[in-house]
C-alpha cells in the first residue's frame, strides 16, 4: 500500500498522455522495476535484470507491479518473479515480451522516440487507449471501442494530412489537430 501523501510515480508515468519509453541496462529491482513496467515501450541492454524481492521481506509491490508484470509478461513469469522472488535476465525479459534487447539501448530508444515524434499524436493516443481499455472488455465491446475511436480519429486534421500525404507520395506532417 502506498503511504498516504506519497504519489505513485508509476501511475503518473502510465497516465502520461504521450507514449513513453523506458531504457535500462542494469538491475531494475522492486519499485524501479514497477516504474519501468509503467512505460508503454521498454528497451533494455544485454546486462538488464529485473527482480521483485518484496515477498521475501513479507511485502508486495505497491505501484502496480503485480498487475503490470502479469499483463506485460504473462502469469507464469509474474508468479516466478513475484511469488518465488526469481530475478530474470535480459534474455528472459525479451522472450516474455516485456522489452526489446539491444546492444545499444539508448541509441535504439532515440530512434524509437524519433519515430513516435513523427507520428500522429491523437491516433497514437487512441491506439494506446484501445489497447489499455480493450484488454478489460469482452471482444465485442473492445471492437466497439476500437470502432468508436477510429470514427473520432477520422475527423481530425491529422487524418486528412495522412491521406493527403499518401496520395501526394510524401511524408505526413502531423500537428496533433
Amino acid at each position: 500500500m502506498t503511504p498516504v501523501g506519497l504519489r505513485d510515480p508509476a501511475a503518473v508515468l502510465a497516465a502520461f498522455p504521450a507514449p513513453t519509453i523506458a531504457v535500462w541496462n542494469g538491475a531494475a529491482i522492486g519499485a524501479g522495476a514497477e516504474l519501468l513496467l509503467a512505460a508503454d515501450l521498454r528497451i533494455i541492454g544485454p546486462d538488464a535484470t529485473m527482480a521483485f524481492p518484496e515477498v521475501g521481506a513479507g511485502a508486495l509491490p505497491c505501484w502496480g507491479g503485480t498487475q503490470r508484470l502479469t499483463r506485460a509478461g504473462g502469469v507464469a513469469l509474474a508468479l516466478r518473479m513475484l511469488v518465488v522472488g526469481e530475478a530474470v535476465d535480459a534474455e528472459t525479459i525479451s522472450r516474455s515480451g516485456l522489452a526489446v534487447v539491444d546492444a545499444e539501448p539508448g541509441v535504439r530508444a532515440e530512434a524509437l522516440a524519433g519515430q513516435l515524434a513523427a507520428g500522429a499524436p491523437r491516433a497514437q493516443a487512441a491506439a494506446r487507449d484501445a489497447v489499455h481499455r480493450g484488454r478489460d472488455l469482452t471482444l465485442a465491446d473492445a471492437l466497439r471501442l476500437e470502432s468508436d475511436l477510429n470514427l473520432l480519429i477520422s475527423t481530425t486534421a491529422d487524418r486528412a494530412e495522412g491521406i493527403a500525404a499518401f496520395f501526394e507520395k510524401r511524408s505526413p506532417r502531423f500537428t496533433g489537430e
